[in-house]
């Protein structure tokens, strides 16, 4: 079972992040996890989870919260993590410490995802991030030197982009020997700063996806999925997503699904600390997983299973070379033509 687990505090709110994350809020810390306990505790009993394959804490900014606070979290884990269980935790480079790291690192995390977005000070204040360049330097050197697998996130398509200057940025993930990076083109979300301020003008006027696709390639870097990109090191994670596996979702506002039920909690801190129990249910169907299969796998290396995607379409795009077929399994030749070619090919 994959478990995901949602932080929602924050230091501060990037003008991109639509995700739910709250500002001034760490006198609803304390509470906030015991109602993770409580929300844990129940589902693993609930589902009956016998064994825990990866988990992941995102948020919001997980490393903005005192490690003390993961201790009883990861007591309640401990017994059902698999030998080989993948656990992630999400990091700002600004508030990465060394001991909140080896205390972390003591708990189990064994994969550390830092959102350093970009190495220009000029883009980095566009986006609205509160790290410097001096920061991600020091948060990626002390990750690689206790974290064997370390991931960065980072941001294209920005106004301020160019191939230059993205190539550049490229060449700093490369030579800090990193093993996995997710890069992401910069979107106007809704309930984003960016959004409400209809700040469209953040955005460049072309894609920089390909070009930042074929340079990593250029170094061994493949792309099995639309934003992550690896020499060695996949994020088993995002792959149990990708593949239509069942996950429970704890904190406000996480989704889960089990079997035909998906569910999703309260998306507020105040009233999930009163009721972390509170679930928003929605039944599924074969046809909703098999539409989301499709998505899904088109989006990633997965692929999707031959037998459920329009027989006469296939023929075309495979044609055209937009698709091609491996053992009763197709792929996107293109991952960034994924979304267009699953609407087409859907049944």
């Amino acid at each position: 079972m994959h478990l995901y687990i949602h932080i929602p505090f924050c230091d501060s709110k990037c003008g991109y992040c639509a995700f739910f994350s709250k500002t001034n809020q760490e006198h609803f810390i304390a509470p906030y996890f015991q109602a993770l306990i409580k929300d844990l505790q129940y589902q693993l009993e609930h589902y009956k989870i016998q064994n825990v394959t990866s988990i992941f804490i995102g948020g919001g900014t997980p490393n903005f919260v005192d490690s003390k606070y993961y201790e009883p979290l990861f007591a309640l884990l401990a017994p059902l993590c698999a030998e080989e269980c993948e656990i992630t935790l999400e990091s700002n480079p600004n508030l990465l410490t060394k001991e909140w790291l080896l205390d972390l690192k003591e708990l189990g995390l064994n994969r550390l995802s830092l959102g350093i977005q970009s190495f220009y000070e000029d883009k980095l204040n566009l986006l609205e991030r509160k790290h410097s360049q001096k920061d991600i330097i020091y948060a990626c050197n002390l990750a690689c030197k206790y974290i064997d697998n370390v991931s960065l996130d980072l941001i294209y398509d920005c106004a301020l982009d160019s191939k230059e200057r993205l190539k550049n940025e490229l060449q700093y993930v490369l030579h800090l020997g990193i093993q996995h990076l997710s890069a992401y083109s910069l979107s106007i979300d809704k309930d984003s700063h960016f959004s409400r301020n209809n700040r469209h003008d953040t955005q460049s006027s072309e894609s920089f996806g390909e070009f930042i696709r074929d340079y990593l390639y250029s170094y061994n870097f493949k792309q099995y999925e639309v934003s992550n990109f690896t020499d060695s090191k996949k994020c088993k994670h995002n792959l149990g997503y990708w593949n239509g596996n069942e996950y429970l979702g704890v904190g406000t506002s996480a989704v889960g699904r089990i079997g035909y039920e998906r569910y999703t909690c309260i998306a507020n801190i105040e009233s999930y600390i009163q009721n972390p129990l509170q679930k928003h249910i929605e039944i599924l169907n074969d046809n909703i997983l098999q539409f989301e299969a499709v998505f899904l796998g088109l989006r990633s290396e997965v692929g999707v299973p031959k037998d459920i995607v329009d027989t006469q379409k296939l023929a075309i795009v495979c044609d055209e070379k937009l698709c091609y077929e491996d053992e009763q399994r197709i792929y996107a030749t293109n991952l960034f033509l994924a979304d267009s070619l699953a609407l087409y090919l859907v049944k």
